[in-house]
């Protein structure tokens, strides 16, 4: 099979983590197919503008073309009007300009089918570009692509989009649901041929020298061996549950000083880490006891896990969160807010820790909980684990995907005979 691969983020040379689980899933599903190309649209970015503003700056020096670890990533630019219209940026405005650059591409690789992540960002543009080149198309809904108000613009795109593929992947249950919920349908009325729940996944651990980078990292963080660490992996805002867990935390370490946490993924420029400082500076016994860094690359997070005891997770919402998937993948004990999702990660097989959401209190107890018990948080751990490995590894489950697409391209293909079939018998019906 070969592939046209559809995502609004890619990494490129000035954000090499934009769009780090778009690559790894191009990765694992180039091992199924003879050929994946990627495209990932890029704003039009005009030269008196690309000199006022950063952003803008940026777009102006991306490269139109480049290849990543064996794979070919094309960025056809595009025109957007920022502030103005964003929806029809989005759909037939995104078709318009980039069909030109798929035709041509089709023209020389030959693409049997397409797939895109994000119904909303790209999905329009795949499903029409589905129509215009004869192939199937299907699309991956993430997360925030099925968050919009029921009368929003983008929610007319996202209803397009679920419509038109051919095939739609969901991360969870609950993005079906919502899904379902917009288009004024049950999830039983979503025919199971064409809407499927599948997690995009995350890719194996890597083998490493956990202990000696247990004590190296810990040593940069000032975190002895008596200590227990609780980390927390991802952006510094109210949604992921940020303030929560310093809540949590200044009442874990009021009755057990032994605790500290590490927060990584600061980006004071981004983010509101300068809100959550200010907090920290009210609160005397938290303030040496709750770590702030700055994001890290994919590869550096497997390391910092290494060095954890307790793995938290407040976050009020998300579509499949990566960051609780590795964490348990590498056998660290978690605990989370029981949002949908999580949920149904935890599908009652007691390999992660729920709360229910916003309860910082019942959070902290259970911190405290797994900090006074090593066995439990060794035995959740490895259920945690097993239950990653079983469902949610991204080469796994882009199989599925493939083995999926490949059977609505073969029943289009039976479609086409039966047609060319009854139009031959009616012509010699005629004769």
């Amino acid at each position: 099979m070969k592939l046209l691969f559809l995502v609004p983020y890619y990494p490129q040379t000035n954000y090499l983590f934009s769009g780090i689980f778009n690559e790894r899933s191009a990765y694992a599903l180039s091992e199924f197919c003879d050929r994946v190309e990627v495209m990932v649209p890029r704003p039009y970015a005009p030269p008196l503008l690309s000199g006022l503003s950063p952003r803008w700056k940026i777009y102006r020096h991306i490269s139109r073309h480049e290849m990543r670890n064996g794979i070919s990533v094309h960025r056809p630019c595009y025109l957007q009007v920022p502030h103005l219209g964003g929806a029809f940026w989005i759909d037939p405005g995104l078709f318009f300009w980039l069909r030109p650059a798929a035709r041509k591409l089709h023209q020389r690789v030959g693409f049997d089918a397409i797939i895109s992540f994000d119904l909303v960002g790209v999905g329009g543009l795949a499903w029409r570009l589905g129509r215009d080149l004869g192939i199937p198309a299907s699309g991956w809904s993430i997360g925030g692509d099925v968050r919009f108000a029921p009368n929003s613009s983008y929610t007319c795109v996202l209803l397009r989009a679920i419509k038109n593929l051919d095939l739609v992947f969901y991360q969870s249950q609950e993005l079906l649901e919502k899904a379902a919920e917009l288009s004024g349908l049950s999830p039983e009325q979503m025919s199971k041929d064409q809407h499927v729940v599948l997690p995009r996944g995350i890719p194996n651990p890597p083998l490493l020298a956990k202990a000696e980078l247990r004590d190296r990292i810990r040593a940069e963080w000032d975190a002895t061996q008596d200590r227990i660490v609780v980390l927390n992996i991802g952006r510094v805002v109210r949604d992921k549950g940020i303030f929560e867990l310093v809540d949590a935390m200044s009442l874990v370490t009021a009755r057990n000083p032994r605790v500290i946490c590490v927060s990584i993924g600061s980006n004071p420029a981004l983010d509101e880490t300068r809100l959550v400082e200010s907090k920290l500076n009210e609160i005397s016994h938290l303030k040496e006891r709750f770590k702030m860094l700055p994001s890290c690359s994919p590869d550096k997070v497997w390391e910092y896990l290494c060095a954890a005891d307790i793995f938290a997770f407040p976050s009020h919402e998300e579509g499949m969160p990566n960051s609780l998937l590795e964490a348990m993948a590498m056998g660290v004990p978690s605990i989370a807010f029981a949002i949908p999702p999580v949920l149904e990660i935890e599908a009652a097989t007691g390999g992660l820790v729920t709360v229910p959401a916003f309860d910082s209190a019942l959070f902290a107890e259970e911190i405290l909980r797994l900090s006074a018990s090593p066995d439990e948080r060794a035995r959740i751990g490895e259920q945690g684990r097993n239950r990653v490995m079983e469902g949610f590894m991204v080469r796994k489950n882009m199989a599925q995907a493939v083995q999926r697409l490949g059977e609505v391209i073969r029943k289009r293909v039976r479609t086409g005979q039966q047609i060319a079939r009854a139009a031959t018998t009616a012509a010699l019906d005629q004769n």
